[in-house]
């Protein structure tokens, strides 16, 4: 369920100026010119903003404020539709330029430029597993979206690297929609349907062994597996589960691509900051206990420390091995980490700037 960040504006007392990353043109009056009916306008008024929302105080003040949870029942409502709403964000946002490629995800994991390599599956031979022979051979490495939304992450990959081979999956049938109707989809080497992460892990080896025919041998184990912005939309109580099946899906030297959104980023701080008589029925809180909140559009959003990514991948391990052990074959070895970083964002045109902090992280199969 990838999507675009939560770029709302936001600013932050005493924040300190940045160059300008937008051309935006800056906010109009709060109202509209007084119009002479005798005269020809060039154009139609403009539309008053709405008011910029200030974080002012510090974290730990801001989270003090509006946070009385919503009832247990709204919240149990509200993970029953989960489909539904998400369906809705992607039909609501289908004919704007809401969603926009992810042209950073080389910078931000340099290894896979190793998409690059003519072919896949060497790494599984210098290993000695057996299960190397669930790619196809000549073809090249075999990248795993979760969540693909409308195909931003894989589809500037595949327009570097065409040799290699893209499987992709979202919870939302109007993602994959949307993925699938791509000007770039190509059967060859893309693979994409819908699937709950959440669901158990026989359902998704069913749907992986049924790609396309122009796809030629299905793909079971990836050199790369990407989950971005997706574990943060799930039911916490899953999430465990969820990044099981993602450690489950690497190939021997294959690569687990995180990103999600860090606790006290400034899309939560917003939700702290919004007036507490908008959400006096229904609050955006959704737990006295975690960092589990609902947007404005009913979709879900959990924000993260990298202790708790770190307790993921490290519990999923426990897990797969577990299950590894008992059918007598080797158990998997994961290498990396995870951190929290930050990205400054400004607008001098429209006066205002945040602090965005994501838990970002990756972890490679040693053994």
């Amino acid at each position: 369920m990838a999507q675009k960040l939560d770029m709302a504006p936001l600013t932050r007392a005493n924040d300190q100026p940045a160059a300008s990353t937008s051309t935006s043109p800056p906010p109009s009056s709060s109202s509209a010119p007084a119009f002479d009916s005798t005269s020809t306008p060039t154009s139609a008024p403009k539309k008053a903003r709405k008011p910029r929302i200030v974080l002012e105080g510090t974290t730990d003040e801001i989270l003090a404020r509006n946070n009385k949870a919503a009832e247990p029942r709204f919240v149990d409502k509200l993970f029953s539709t989960a489909g539904k709403q998400w369906n809705q964000f992607y039909k609501h946002h289908a004919a704007t330029p809401f969603f926009k490629d992810r042209h950073w995800t080389l910078r931000e994991w340099p290894q896979l430029a190793a998409l690059g390599n003519a072919a896949a599956g060497h790494d599984a031979d210098e290993l000695g597993d057996s299960t190397s022979g669930s790619r196809a051979k000549g073809k090249g490495k075999a990248v795993l979206e979760v969540g693909c939304g409308t195909g931003a992450f894989i589809y500037p990959l595949l327009e570097q690297y065409p040799s290699a081979r893209f499987v992709a999956f979202d919870f939302a049938k109007k993602a994959v929609e949307l993925t699938l109707s791509n000007a770039n989809h190509d059967p060859v080497h893309c693979h994409i349907f819908q699937h709950d992460l959440t669901a158990p892990r026989a359902v998704l080896d069913g749907k992986l062994a049924q790609p396309p025919p122009e796809f030629g041998e299905p793909v079971l184990e990836f050199d790369f597996v990407s989950a971005v912005f997706v574990l943060s939309a799930l039911d916490p109580a899953k999430q465990a589960k969820a990044m099981q099946t993602l450690v489950s899906l690497l190939a021997p030297g294959g690569s687990l691509l995180f990103r999600d959104y860090a606790l006290h980023d400034a899309a939560q701080l917003r939700f702290h900051s919004l007036p507490s008589a908008s959400y006096a029925a229904n609050p955006s809180l959704l737990s006295d206990s975690l960092p589990l909140y609902r947007r404005g559009d009913n979709t879900l959003t959990y924000f993260f420390t990298a202790d708790d990514v770190r307790t993921l991948v490290d519990g999923a391990v426990e897990a797969v091995n577990a299950e590894r052990r008992s059918e007598g074959r080797n158990v998997v070895v994961l290498e990396g980490g995870v951190e929290v970083v930050e990205r400054e964002m400004q607008n001098r045109a429209e006066q205002w700037g945040c602090t965005r902090r994501f838990v970002h992280g990756s972890w490679r199969r040693v053994r």
